[in-house]
């Protein structure tokens, strides 16, 4: 029996619901940062010298810093909740096993696998990511070898990353996680082709 994948922003995680949880995560975490170092025992403050002396705003200005870079870059997610206004005009399953992958049209999972799948340039692409074996990862590769897109890519479960083919060319799909002695050759081409 084929399962059907339910995609993260189909059960309601979407960027303003991610954003809700970062803020109160991080929120949480500033009050139990608090808590603590209003609760600690502290020297002197007096017989403090240098840095030290500082050390309550470095460790704000730090804190601001890192939550304003982390939560700037949430839509960058290549993940589809992260992108509600991208409506996927293809959905290719990628099913992983040592040591290749099976890309198809979907909703064939495994049947009809295309060693060199082509794709129209200015299509959205829907990956599907499973594994039969053991963990592989997906790692979508531009023309020039830059690294697009990666997804972790488990038995028994459905990840999915999307992807804007604006450009023609061929692209890889390789493995990013080591899964045994073939795991070199575990590469599939997408051959995009112009519209």
């Amino acid at each position: 029996m084929i399962s059907v994948a339910i995609l993260p922003g189909d059960a309601g995680f979407g960027p303003q619901f991610m954003a809700i949880v970062f803020i109160a995560v991080a929120l949480l975490f500033a009050i139990l940062l608090g808590t603590v170092f209003w609760t600690t025992r502290h020297p002197d403050e007096s017989k403090r010298f240098g840095l030290g002396k500082h050390e309550r705003v470095y460790t704000l200005i730090f804190l601001v810093v890192v939550l304003v870079f982390a939560s700037s870059t949430l839509g960058l997610l290549p993940y589809p909740y992260a992108h509600p206004d991208l409506h996927p005009s293809l959905v290719v399953n990628a099913r992983a096993q040592q040591f290749q992958w099976c890309l198809s049209y979907a909703p064939n999972w495994g049947t009809n696998c295309q060693t060199d799948l082509l794709i129209p340039s200015g299509s959205i692409v829907l990956f599907n990511a499973s594994s039969i074996d053991v963990t592989h990862g997906f790692g979508l590769y531009s023309p020039g070898g830059e690294l697009l897109d990666q997804v972790q890519v488990m038995p028994g479960y459905y990840n999915n990353i999307i992807y804007d083919f604006t450009t023609p060319g061929q692209y890889y799909v390789r493995c990013l996680e080591f899964c045994g002695y073939g795991h070199f050759g575990m590469v599939n081409l997408v051959n995009v082709t112009q519209a």
